[in-house]
This record gives C-alpha cells, structure tokens and sequence, in this order.
C-alpha cells in the first residue's frame, strides 16, 4: 500500500509540474504574442509616418528630378528594412529593440520635416493666390464739428481732390452732398483746419500726405465715414509676355515696400523702391534702389509725380513706371509693407544693423555708428529716416540696404532656419504678396539644389537733387522731389544690362 501511495504521489506531483510548466509556457507566448503585436503596430505607425513625410515633401516641389528618384528608392529600400526589422519574428528581441531605437530617432525628424515642408506648402499657397487691391476713402471733419455722422452732412458741400466715381457714387447713396473739387491736396486739409470748408473725401493714401504736409492734421480732425474703393489697373505685370522670366533664368523683380500696416490689399506710397536683377546662369544679382521721391512720369497718367506716389493707383502703375525709367522688362514684383518688417525682424530676435552715422529715430531711439542690435520697430525707424542726413532720401536708401542685408545674413543662418522657419513664415503671412507663381518659386529652388553655385551680390542706387515741384497726386502745391541724375539713371541701366547678358 506504502509503494503505491508514494507510486501516486510521484504521478500527481508529474500531473502538477506538467500542468504548470504548460501553463508557464502558454503565459510566456501570450507574452511573446503581444510583443510581437506591440512591434508590428510600430511598424505600423511607422510606415504611416514615411506616408505623410514622403508626400508632404514630394508635394512641397523643391527637388529636382533627380533628387526626387534618388530619395523615393532611398525611402522605399529603408523603409522596407526597418518594417521587417520591427514586424518580422527573430531569436531574440535584439534585432527588434536596435531597429525600434532607429525608427523612433527617424521618425521624429521626419515628424519635424514634415511640419516644415507643410508650413512651406500653406505658406506659398496663400502668397500666390490672388490679391485684389483696395483704396479706402475717408470722409474727414474738424474733430471740434458736430458731426459724427455721414448723414449729418446732408445738405452739405464736400471737398474733394481726386476721387474714383464708385466712391461718389457711395457717398451720394449715403448723403444728399454736393462734390467740389479743389486744385491742391494741401488746400483741403489747410481749409479745413481752418474751417473754411465743412468737410472733405480724401483716399486713404491722400490723408497720409495730409498728415506729413499739414501741421496737426491728423490731430484736429477725425473720419466719420469710410468707402472702400477697388482699384483697376490699365497696366498689368505680366512675365509670359518677356523673353525675361524664371525659365529663361534672367528676369527683374521689383521690391515695394508700402508706407503703411495692417492689409497688404490696401494701396499706398511705395516708400521702398528696389530692382532685383537676376541671372541664374552667370549667378549675379543687383539690387538697384531708387529714392522715393524721385521725379518721374506716372506710365499711365502720363504726368510728373514722386514715385511713391504712384503706389496710390496700384502696384503695376510702379512697376510700369519704373520701367519706363529704367527701360526694362519687370517681369516680377514683391510687395510688403511695415508689418513684414517688425514682424520678421522681432520673430529672428531682432537683426544687427551697419549705420553709416550716429542719429536720433524719430521715436526717440539713438541710432550710433557702427553696428545697432534693432528690434522690429526701431529697424522700421532706421529704414525710414531721411530728414538726420544731408543727402536724405540717398542715405535713406543705403540704410534700407543696410536692413535687408542684416536680415538676409540672420535668416540664412543655420540656427535661425532650424529654430524659427515656421515662426518666420507666420510672420510674413498675410502682409506679403507676389505675382511670381509658385512653381517658378520650385524651379529656382531646385535650380539652386542641382548647381549649389554661390551668388555674386551688388548694390547700385540712383541719386539726385533735391527739388520743390508740382505733383499729379497733390495737385498744384509744390512738394519736395528729387530730381533723377541723369549720368545715375543711364550708370544703373548699364549695370543691369551687363548682368542680363545685353
């Protein structure tokens, strides 16, 4: 009896370790099953993450054809050995746990690029689409009057200087008004002040002359009404009608800087005026700067004016302008305004600035020779100033340079891209616009990748004298101009010529 109870101890304790080595065997799979698992959602996740990447740069349209080959099997070759690596089953976990390691590194930085290729993406898509361009036109009174209204001035006469007829057209829908016109811009705000005349209609960009030209005017008066006025322009800037465009890879583009924030559709003063003559295939580029108040025909009004002013009646007035100044072809223009500017500037932690003197912003900032660390708005300021140097708008303009140069040397920094591209991008959003197309942009990128040429940067800037004449945009009132010199103008056209090859 003795032999077979311990006979049946043996087998249960057999019975028992069996079931429990099974049963340890049975949780190490399950175990082993949800790792597996585990590594194949990975590579899932994974593979959805090169997906997004690979489309987002393909569809951002800056690598050339080449590139573009090289990178996809470069992709595919990769991918596939790091899903097999992750998903596939091996011995051990080691193979496993060092592709997991490589995966995760990668697809962080391909999270990163992607973010970038997209903002790009977005950024260029909103700059390209069209922008129609607006006038406001204020209806102005003493700020001591009494009226607060449009309608308050029924029955009233309103000055006028030059206005668009739907502007009239508004206004008499508003106000039973009857329109004079006065032959000098200055008069109007003058009268007005001195409560000769009751009230006057005014664009926008006339009451930023009224504002520089008429002591306090700005203070003492106060716009009871606005009428949005959209502009139509004769001349149109178009590159496929040039030998001189991207594809050629010879073309100008004309910088404009705008007096003016907020809208980038609003019309204004060209207060910067720079031509950027390109060449792709010998990689020069000039900039030549031309002062604001230079005296020139208006193209389409055939009269002499500032050319700042002709921003007034829209970007390809400039444009066209310039290009009977200069006789060339302007195939391209970019156009900001003061927003841009304090915002990059302020987004790449402000910029260091060369100036040529020490002077007073007209803030109150005291500018010194040398090298200025500069803020958004102080960087405006120093941009603007005319009126601290003999030569005023011609030192103006080399200053202007100044600014653009510091921002090109901070942008282009490595950090700086790295850190801020998409802060940098933001910040130009919305106060930027261009009639370049976006695959001409993609064509010059990648032009650049294939050839990675370094570039031959020159400056040139007009000058001349100064001058108090009449203008189209203010009528009979003389203003300060500045009188083109003719040996500048005929020096700037040679240099343009032997940069497009001519």
């Amino acid at each position: 009896m003795t032999g077979k109870h311990s006979q049946d101890n043996s087998e249960d304790y057999r019975i028992k370790n069996n079931y429990n080595s099974n049963k340890k065997k049975r949780r190490t799979q399950k175990s082993t099953n949800k790792i597996d698992i585990a590594f194949r959602i990975l590579a899932l996740i994974y593979l959805i993450i090169t997906i997004v990447f690979y489309i987002s740069v393909v569809k951002m349209d800056m690598l050339p054809t080449l590139y573009i080959t090289i990178f996809t099997i470069a992709e595919i070759i990769f991918t596939i050995a790091m899903l097999v690596g992750l998903a596939k089953k091996h011995k051990t976990y080691k193979l496993n746990i060092l592709c997991l390691i490589i995966v995760l590194f990668i697809s962080s930085a391909y999270i990163y690029v992607s973010n970038y290729a997209n903002a790009t993406t977005d950024f260029l898509g909103n700059v390209f689409q069209e922008v129609e361009e607006t006038d406001d036109y204020y209806v102005v009174v003493r700020k001591a009057s009494s009226y607060k209204e449009i309608k308050d001035i029924n029955g009233k006469e309103l000055y006028v200087f030059q206005v668009e007829d739907d502007v009239k057209q508004e206004i008499s829908s508003k106000a039973n008004v009857t329109l004079r016109t006065k032959e000098s811009l200055n008069d109007l705000g003058d009268n007005l002040l001195k409560n000769k005349l009751e009230a006057i209609l005014v664009s926008s960009s006339q009451y930023a002359i009224l504002k520089e030209e008429v002591k306090d005017f700005e203070a003492n008066t106060r716009i009871i009404y606005t009428a949005t006025h959209k502009v139509v322009t004769t001349a149109s800037v178009e590159s496929q009608n040039s030998k001189y465009n991207v594809e050629s890879g010879i073309f100008n583009v004309y910088i404009s800087g705008i007096d003016t924030s907020g809208k980038i559709s609003n019309v204004s003063r060209s207060d910067a005026n720079i031509v950027v003559t390109v060449n792709t295939k010998t990689h020069e580029v000039l900039l030549t700067s031309i002062p604001r108040d230079y005296y020139v025909t208006l193209h389409s009004k055939k009269a002499k004016d500032k050319l700042t002013h002709s921003g007034i009646y829209g970007v390809s007035e400039t444009v066209t302008t310039v290009e009977d100044l200069l006789g060339i072809d302007i195939n391209y223009y970019v156009r900001v305004n003061f927003t841009t500017v304090i915002k990059l500037v302020d987004t790449l932690g402000g910029v260091d600035v060369y100036s040529d003197y020490n002077f007073k912003g007209i803030n109150g900032h005291y500018f010194t020779k040398g090298y200025n660390h500069l803020n958004g708005e102080n960087a405006l300021v120093f941009s603007r100033e005319r009126y601290s140097f003999a030569s005023g708008d011609n030192q103006r303009v080399k200053n202007q340079q100044h600014v653009i140069e510091a921002i090109m040397k901070k942008v282009l920094n490595s950090t700086t891209i790295l850190t801020k591209y998409t802060n940098i991008l933001n910040a130009m959003e919305g106060s930027f616009q261009t009639n370049i197309e976006q695959k001409e942009i993609s064509n010059l990128v990648k032009d650049q990748l294939q050839n990675m040429s370094s570039w031959k940067i020159k400056n040139n800037s007009l000058t001349g004298t100064g001058a108090s004449k009449s203008t189209y945009s203010a009528g009979s009132q003389k203003l300060y101009v500045m009188i083109p010199d003719a040996t500048s103008v005929q020096n700037a056209k040679n240099q343009i010529a032997s940069v497009m090859g001519e």
